[in-house]
């Protein structure tokens, strides 16, 4: 999670070092990156293009832009539905998901 109070800051670069470090470690492993408050949409796109997963929701951010509440955790999911079109990403089914994690 990037832009939590007193941990890592919203920077895109610790973010490409973190990913870095993790095909170093474990090159086939999937990975998610979530930006707090403010950072969730940033993040999101960072995500995408790096190729990893993203979360979002109101758990993370109450917020749909910096005047208006999200109206639903679907309005913020159809959101990032939408820019992984933007990045060629294909939005994963419930079933996809699954297998993505493990479960």
């Amino acid at each position: 999670m990037l832009g939590v109070k007193n941990a890592l800051p919203a920077r895109r670069e610790i973010l490409e070092f973190e990913v870095e470090q993790l095909r170093k470690l474990l090159l086939d492993a999937t990975w998610t990156a979530a930006g707090i408050g403010r950072h969730q949409l940033e993040v999101n796109h960072w995500t995408l293009e790096m190729g990893g997963h993203c979360r979002t929701g109101l758990e993370d951010n109450v917020r749909w832009d910096k005047d208006t509440l999200a109206k639903s955790n679907a309005q913020l999911v159809e959101r990032v539905a939408a820019l992984c079109a933007e990045y060629g990403r294909p939005v994963a089914s419930t079933k996809e998901a699954r297998g993505i994690l493990g479960l």
